[in-house]
């Protein structure tokens, strides 16, 4: 049976579901993150550039002294992160381009969700140790607040993180946030950006950001934020490699690289028709991986 859903164009794909991809995969900025831009396979390597922190010295001979603060972390891609769905026309109606631009949105953001989540798992005591007052604080969400940052970056100064520093919240920590009166107050903050927007502003230098993707490995250990430096993990992020371009004319596959030009992010969108019973499938995939560099974080445990 014949695929027809081919009035999804690149341009709708770019702005409905790369965009969903793209709002998931936020947190992984407090990392060092590649976005590939060339199709990978499992097994892949991808050099991701780590910025490290530099020290400065006094003129003696020459100002050619020093080395490359920028090294390549080799990442291992893993198999390929996907969310499918379907449509049957036959018990659930027609399969509309619009169902399959809503569809591919929520698939997208299960994707990014899953990738996060991928590289969270590895900000656990073992990695990043669970000593109190130097690898963790105990702060429950009705107390924390604006100043609790502060000791965080106390925290993180005692690991020699002093630049680039990022907050990942889990959503219950982002809304205990969001209601610090310090925030709120545009005529002590300079600004009604939290209020007008919902977007958590800068807080002493520090990125933030939340997810709902703190998986079990974190709730686990009573992790509920994440404070980081970029040289802590690596991250690569490309469109899986296309191995069936020749089932598109002999069963309706249709296969999509969608990349961001700005910033070379990819996915591959899929669609398809099960020429058995009819039902139309779609599917949005990336391939993913990651990899932790050092003890360059602390968290605020819950208990």
């Amino acid at each position: 049976m014949a695929n027809t859903l081919t009035t999804i164009s690149q341009s709708m794909l770019q702005d409905e579901v790369l965009s969903a991809l793209q709002l998931g995969l936020n947190p992984l900025k407090a990392f060092s993150f590649a976005p590939q831009e060339k199709p990978l396979s499992v097994g892949d390597s991808c050099i991701v550039p780590v910025i490290s922190s530099m020290t400065a010295g006094s003129y003696s001979t020459t100002f050619e002294s020093g080395d490359s603060t920028i090294t390549g972390t080799s990442v291992t891609i893993a198999a390929p992160v996907f969310r499918s769905w379907h449509v049957n026309p036959h018990t659930e109606g027609i399969p509309t381009a619009e169902r399959f631009l809503a569809s591919g949105r929520e698939a997208a953001y299960a994707v990014a969700k899953k990738v996060v989540q991928n590289v969270l798992d590895n900000f656990v005591a073992a990695n990043i140790g669970d000593v109190a007052d130097t690898d963790k604080k105990v702060i429950t969400a009705a107390n924390y607040d604006v100043d609790d940052q502060a000791d965080m970056l106390e925290l993180l100064a005692g690991k020699g993180v002093d630049g680039g520093v990022s907050a990942i919240h889990n959503i219950a920590y982002a809304t205990a946030l969001r209601k610090d009166s310090g925030l709120q107050d545009a005529s002590a903050y300079g600004s009604d950006q939290l209020i007008r927007t919902g977007e958590l502003p800068p807080i002493f230098g520090v990125g933030q950001y939340y997810t709902d993707a703190f998986s079990s490995t974190l709730t686990g250990e009573n992790t509920t934020v994440i404070f980081t430096g970029k040289s802590t993990a690596a991250i690569a992020v490309g469109a899986y490699n296309n191995l069936d371009e020749g089932m598109e004319s002999a069963a309706g596959v249709r296969n999509e690289v969608i990349t961001d030009p700005d910033t070379g992010l990819s996915l591959t969108w899929r669609t398809w028709v099960n020429t058995a019973d009819g039902v139309y499938w779609g599917s949005v995939y990336v391939a993913s991986g990651d990899a932790f560099i050092q003890d360059a974080a602390v968290r605020v445990v819950s208990a």
